[in-house]
Formats: structure tokens, C-alpha cells, sequence
């Protein structure tokens, strides 16, 4: 994920002839190395021949290699290709989060992060083999199109939407084109098919999932991911219920896997004096660079609470890190991911861009927030399994500690580092109703399955219900039919009901089938939260500590 600032190179590439490569295997994977390590060191080689004479060392040996490669290989090859799989093969033999991106995956991944993109703007799902609008999102040409949630679009333009083999790729591609440029949709709606001409234009992608007053004069505000444009849109979230009178705010930055340090650093600012220290970062060939707040915060004196759990990564472990060290907020949840590593992107000339680790990040007390991949990605990437394995996730006792270093908060609080932020509060991910039939619910997709078919067959008497309240009420009546409803759905599609489990966790399917259900009928995007958070015992132990007396850090 992009973290920091843009650099440029133009590194050259290998000529190579037009390919019909077969067999061959041992040698191909040494083009592979060889062809990618060029690219990966500057580009510098274009072809030539180097000989056999150069040392075994550096790039004489990949030199030597990549000329006998050329030379000699029994078949044609396709260089470009070969970099193109290769390149995250040595990009892994780093560390994790050296990346490789082609032109296209880069463009979508900057599109999240940047704020907007060109498109008709609506939300849609493809559950019901068809193409289906959830939501409609505000301020965008669907909406000034006049299209509804429940909508089917059968077609964009030529190309026909109801097919079983469509992927969402393609139908991105279909939905998606320049700005001011007309897309004519052809839409059934009950009974009723018709074409509307949908003029395509910025569409807003919120790094907000919801911001609503969970308590009296408590802001809670969800991140999924730290965009160019989170601390404006948090402002906004600020704004529009300042009129409520806003005493307290809930951060919840559980699963934000990161996204942009600036906006990061920015929305920190609002919470701290001028002057304070943020975070560092330093590497072998990368200079210390301190990241100070520029100003005095509207927010400095307003109490705070951070939610974070296992899946909050990067730029949250920043923002939760800074709020920690420096005595502003108690953080809860538990341990981060510990993703610390500064990638600067290099764009290449095709596009396609090389996102390379080039330092550290630090947190203002000097902890490194990045945890060890010494034992290979493989181990790196079963991090998390391993700490539910070893009970991390369920009790404080078996909380790994990997750095014992003692670092300090600002008024002398012992803090850890090394591996992810630790919380100052944990709580446990609830496991109450969590059994082997309530995994295997989860895992057969047939739950959103189900909750779209049932909120998309009663969306009209669902969206007569004006508020939240009014909505959880209604479900809440109906909660064990639709426990039953669903666990016959699932049968059908082959997960045998096991009526002893089924009792054990209907309280779970209940909270998630409620949920759901409110968030798909396409109302307010809050709705989700707003219905699920009355009944998590993270968000609940949160409120618990930012509405007592002792919201903020004391030194023990």
C-alpha cells in the first residue's frame, strides 16, 4: 500500500524476440532470476552479451546468466512476460510488503486511496445472478440518474449484464469510463424495464463505513483505510453532527489495513498540540525524517478512545502508536498486525509501478511497530492464525510480547514494540456461539446470500421503518424466524442443520442476519453499524472507558 511519496525511474527493458517458449524448465526459471534482478537493479542491461570472463559476484554472475540465457536457450522467449511473473517472486525474497504492480492492479489500487473515480456510482452485488444495485451513492450520476436499490441492470451500453459467466472485472469495465461520457443502462424494476442514460462522473469512495452519535454527545466514526481524503471527510463527519453537541469520540480502526501516512499524520494533528512528534522513519540508505504536527488541534482537549484489533495495520498502528506515546487516548482491542515498513513507489514506463521498502517506521517513543518475517513469508503470513492458535486473541495472558524492550509514553508509561501496538485495554474477540457448524455457516457464503434475497424480497416494507430503532425493533420480532429461515436456506445449499449448534449460535447468526439485512435494503450506510455495535462487546468496553472518568492515560 502506498505510504508515502512518489518517486520516478524510467529504468530501460529487455529487448526480446516474439515468444514461443516450452520446456525447458531448470533454465527458464534462471531467465526468470536473472531477467527480473536486472530490472529490479536499475534496468541497466538491455541485451549485450557480457561474456563469460566477469566476476561470480554481483551483476557479472546475473550478467553472465542472462547472456547465456539469450544466447542459448532452446526457444524464443517473451522477456516481458517473464518479468511480468517473475517480478514478485524476488520482490518476496525482501520482505513482505515490497510490491510489484502492473499498470492496471496500480491504477484500481490508487483509485481507493485517492478518493474518487469515474463511474455511474452505485454499490452492486451479483448474488442473485444478476446485477443488482445495493446502494446508490449520494451525490453521484446514479443518483442524479434516478436509479433506486433493488434495480437490476441488465445492460450497460452493448455489453448484456445478465450472463452467468460475468465476472466483476467486467462489469466494472462496463460501468466505468471517462468523465461526461453517457452510459445507457437498460433497468428492470418490478415489473417495469427501461433505459435510462446515466452521464458518468466523479464517484466519492468514502474512507468513512459509518459516523453517526452512538451515545448522547458520543461521535463514533469506523475507518476502512486511511485515503487522500480521510481527514476532510472526518471534518465532514465532525460537522454534520457538531449541532448534537460532540463531547467524546470513538475511533474504530479495526481491520483498516492502512493506506496513506499523510492522512494519517493529518488527522493526528487535530488531536495534539503544535510541535509534538508523530512518527519517524530511518533506514540503511534512508535518513532520519521526523513527521511533526504544524499546528494546534481543534480537538486537543475533546476525550478519545481508539478500538483496534489484529487486522489494523500500517498507517492505524501510526495513528493508534502516536495516541498512545503520547498519553492522548487509551487504545482497545487488540494487538495490531505490526506493519512498519515505508514502501516509496518508483513508476516505471509502461505504468506499472515498484513499491520498494525503504526504511522504518517508529512511533514518537522509538518503538518500531514492524514485526519479524525472519522466518519467511510463509510463517509471516500465518501470523495471525498462530496467535488465535496460541489463545492471543481470546485472553491477555498469551499475548506475545517479541520486543521486551522498554520504550516510554510521554508521562512514563511502559510501552512495547516490534510487533504491532499493544492495546492498553484488552478485550477478547467474543467467541460466545462460536462452533464447528457456525465456521462452516460462515465459510459456505450462503449468509449474504440469504440476507440479500430476504432484505431485496421486502425492501418497501423494511424501508417504512424510518429509523434505526424502528428497524432493529421490527428484526429483533422476527430474529428466530429468521435464524430458521436461514439455517433451512443453508441445507439446501449443503450444510446439513445440526439443531444442538444451531441453538448454540443463533445468537450470533441473529446479530449478523439483523445487520445485514439492514444494511442491504440500500438506506442510511450507517445502519450496519449502528445495529451491530449495540450488541459488540468491543464497541461496548469502548464506550465503558471514553464515557468514565478515566478516558485518558494515568501512569500506574
Amino acid at each position: 500500500m502506498q505510504e508515502f511519496k512518489e518517486a520516478n525511474a524510467q529504468p530501460s527493458q529487455p529487448e526480446a524476440p516474439a515468444p514461443k517458449s516450452r520446456g525447458g524448465r531448470l533454465l527458464r526459471w534462471l531467465a526468470y532470476i536473472t531477467i527480473t534482478c536486472l530490472l529490479f537493479l536499475g534496468g541497466i542491461f538491455t541485451g549485450v552479451y557480457l561474456g563469460l570472463g566477469r566476476s561470480s559476484s554481483g551483476l557479472g554472475k546475473l550478467g553472465t546468466i542472462y547472456g547465456l540465457v539469450e544466447r542459448y536457450y532452446v526457444d524464443s522467449i517473451d522477456f516481458d512476460s517473464l518479468q511480468e511473473q517473475a517480478l514478485p517472486l524476488i520482490l518476496s525474497q525482501l520482505d513482505p510488503h515490497s510490491v510489484y504492480l502492473n499498470a492496471e492492479a496500480n491504477r484500481q489500487e490508487t483509485e481507493g486511496l485517492e478518493g474518487s473515480f469515474a463511474g455511474i456510482g452505485v454499490q452492486f452485488n451479483t448474488l442473485l445472478d444478476t446485477v443488482v444495485v445495493v446502494r446508490v451513492i449520494e451525490g453521484g450520476p446514479s443518483e442524479r440518474a434516478g436509479l433506486q436499490p433493488g434495480d437490476r441492470i441488465l445492460k450497460a451500453g452493448s455489453t448484456n449484464l445478465v450472463k452467468d459467466s460475468i465476472t466483476t472485472e467486467e462489469i466494472m469495465k462496463a460501468l466505468k469510463g471517462p468523465e461526461d461520457t453517457v452510459v445507457r443502462l437498460l433497468i428492470k424494476r418490478g415489473a417495469k424495464t427501461f433505459e435510462s442514460a446515466v452521464v458518468r462522473g466523479a464517484v466519492p469512495v468514502s474512507s468513512i463505513d459509518a459516523a453517526y452519535m452512538i451515545r448522547p454527545h458520543v461521535l463514533y466514526v469506523r475507518l476502512n483505510k486511511w485515503g487522500a481524503q480521510t481527514p476532510q471527510e472526518f471534518q465532514q463527519a465532525w460537522a454534520d453532527h457538531a449541532s448534537e453537541g460532540i463531547e467524546r469520540i470513538l475511533i474504530d480502526l479495526r481491520d483498516n489495513g492502512g493506506g496513506y501516512l499523510q492522512a494519517a499524520t493529518t488527522l493526528l494533528s487535530e488531536f495534539l498540540d503544535k510541535g509534538n512528534l508523530l512518527v519517524y522513519n530511518q533506514g540503511a540508505h534512508y535518513p532520519r525524517e521526523n513527521f511533526t504536527s504544524p499546528r494546534t488541534g481543534r480537538l486537543r482537549q475533546t476525550p478519545v478512545t481508539v478500538l483496534v484489533n489484529e487486522n489494523s495495520a500500517s498507517a492505524s498502528e501510526i495513528f493508534s502508536g502516536a495516541m498512545q506515546d503520547l498519553d492522548r487516548a487509551l487504545i482497545v482491542g487488540r494487538r495490531t498486525f505490526g506493519k512498519g515498513l515505508v514502501q516509496v513507489p518508483f513508476t516505471l514506463s509502461d505504468s506499472s509501478v515498484l513499491r520498494l521498502t525503504v526504511a522504518r517506521y517508529y512511533t514518537p517513543s522509538g518503538r518500531s511497530i514492524q514485526k519479524s518475517y525472519a522466518k519467511g513469508l510463509e510463517a509471516y503470513a500465518e501470523d495471525i492464525e498462530e496467535r488465535y492458535l496460541h489463545g492471543e486473541l481470546f485472553s491477555a495472558d498469551s499475548v506475545s510480547r517479541p520486543d521486551t524492550t522498554r520504550y516510554y509514553t510521554r508521562m512514563g508509561r511502559v510501552v512495547y514494540g516490534g510487533g504491532g501496538i499493544t492495546p492498553d485495554i484488552f478485550v477478547p474477540r467474543d467467541s460466545t456461539g462460536l462452533n464447528a457448524y457456525y465456521v462452516r455457516l460462515m465459510r459456505s457464503g450462503t449468509l449474504m446470500r440469504f440476507a440479500f434475497s430476504y432484505a431485496d424480497a421486502h425492501r418497501t416494507e423494511l424501508l417504512a421503518h424510518k429509523t434505526a430503532s424502528a428497524l432493529d425493533k421490527h428484526l429483533q420480532s422476527i430474529g428466530d424466524q429468521l435464524v430458521s429461515s436461514y439455517a433451512v436456506y443453508a441445507q439446501r445449499y449443503g450444510v446439513p442443520q445440526r439443531p444442538g449448534m444451531l441453538l448454540e449460535c443463533a445468537p450470533l447468526l441473529r446479530r449478523d442476519l439483523i445487520a445485514l439485512i439492514a444494511d442491504l435494503i440500500g438506506g442510511d450506510r450507517n445502519l450496519f453499524y449502528e445495529l451491530r455495535n449495540e450488541r459488540d462487546p468491543e464497541v461496548i468496553k469502548a464506550l465503558e472507558i471514553l464515557e468514565s472518568p478515566d478516558w485518558k492515560p494515568k501512569k500506574s
